[in-house]
């Protein structure tokens, strides 16, 4: 049987855990400053916090100690309302899900610490666009990044050529470059010999080293002459 711990600051959380998971199945504990070497005694599958009865920071801080005591733990934080910048603070903090209480279906719980023993990362379908918009932002800013390297580096192709020397760079098969770009195959090869012959370059892997060594001008510091890139 899955070992699951819940911490909360209330009598009244008690009871809601128990609505959600059997008594038998879960080891409910009460916020205090030896609250990480409690949870590791257990040694528990799954832990999950309250945050919304809990001091945030101080969350963060104790849920580090564990993840690094005991790498295994999955670690489910339930919030009121999931707000995009705490969000990504979680995210970024290891946490393996960020569910929203009053929100959770029946059996929806049970699934979820099911979904993390095959490890995956779970979150609320009503969080998902924002977070793929967020990611895809991302990429964008990524590659333009890397565009204007290219450019301070005096390479000169094509913005296609780019985005396709932008996926070898990150390792992906053209199968894969394909597939994201929304093109044939043979066209990605054609654009990857392409790359070769204007890099002077033979070779995917001497391509990539290469792809991913670039320095940009624009974050060079002039006065100092270092390099300061970003990857």
């Amino acid at each position: 049987m899955i070992e699951v711990v819940y911490v909360s600051n209330g009598k009244e959380q008690k009871q809601y855990i128990h609505r959600l998971l059997e008594r038998k199945a879960v080891q409910v504990l009460s916020w205090d400053r030896k609250i990480t070497d409690r949870i590791l005694s257990y040694s528990p599958d799954v832990a999950i916090f309250d945050v919304e009865s809990l001091s945030y920071e101080e969350l963060l801080e104790k849920m580090t100690i564990i993840k690094e005591m005991q790498p295994d733990i999955k670690i489910i934080f339930l919030v009121q309302t999931i707000l995009e910048k705490e969000m990504y603070t979680m995210i970024d903090s290891q946490v393996d899900s960020i569910l929203e209480k009053y929100q959770m279906k029946e059996n929806e719980l049970r699934q979820v610490i099911n979904h993390l023993q095959h490890d995956y990362f779970y979150l609320p379908i009503s969080v998902h666009k924002s977070l793929l918009e967020r990611v895809q932002e991302l990429k964008k800013t990524n590659f333009d990044i890397f565009y204007q390297k290219l450019t301070d580096n005096g390479i000169e192709i094509s913005i296609k050529e780019a985005h396709v020397a932008y996926r070898v760079k990150e390792g992906l098969r053209n199968l894969n470059i394909a597939s994201e770009l929304g093109i044939t195959e043979g066209t990605v090869k054609i654009h990857v010999s392409n790359l070769y012959r204007k890099l002077h370059i033979k070779g995917r892997r001497n391509m990539i080293e290469f792809l991913n060594d670039l320095k940009s001008d624009s974050f060079i510091d002039k006065e100092n002459k270092e390099f300061n890139v970003i990857s």
